[in-house]
């Protein structure tokens, strides 16, 4: 009883139930919305995984790539020393002296340093890349390898080929 009349107790129960029916269905509502959120950082998880393992594969070429670069010039250095040594000694054998720009030691200073050139753009305005330290600005070597070569050879050459 409410202020002398009676109090039907079935509408509040209703409303009740019916505030408990939307209560509920908001928290399933809630539920499948972390469900499909859920799955979907599941979703671009796998994805994540399935790029990564692209992007590795991909680097591991590159590596590779770069290894056998590496052998390359290391085999390509080697016969550029070994090509300027027979070169001193032919200009020597044939009257030329001094061949200093050709020696070993030239030979290997000067390819160090196109070495350095070439490489510099790798690390752009920094000076290492690991364990190399490049010099600081662009250098007289950072042009065409064999023209360069060629120019350095070439009065020392012409002049025993002269004879």
């Amino acid at each position: 009883m409410l202020d002398a009349t009676i109090f039907d107790a079935r509408e509040l129960t209703a409303l009740e139930s019916e505030l408990d029916a939307l209560n509920e269905a908001e928290g399933e509502a809630t539920r499948r919305q972390r469900e499909q959120a859920a799955a979907a950082e599941q979703q671009r998880l796998a994805n994540l995984r399935k790029t990564l393992t692209v992007v590795e594969e991909h680097r591991l070429e590159a590596v590779d790539r770069a290894e056998q670069a590496a052998r390359d010039l290391c085999d390509a250095l080697k016969e550029v020393r070994a090509r300027s040594a027979d070169a001193t000694q032919l200009l020597r054998a044939l009257g030329v002296h001094p061949a200093v720009h050709l020696d070993t030691y030239e030979s290997e200073f000067r390819l160090s340093l196109r070495f350095a050139a070439a490489i510099k753009p790798l690390v752009g305005l920094g000076r290492r890349f690991g364990m190399m330290v490049f010099p600081e600005a662009r250098t007289p070597f950072d042009q065409p390898w064999r023209a360069a070569e060629a120019a350095i050879a070439s009065p020392d050459i012409s002049k025993a080929l002269r004879g």
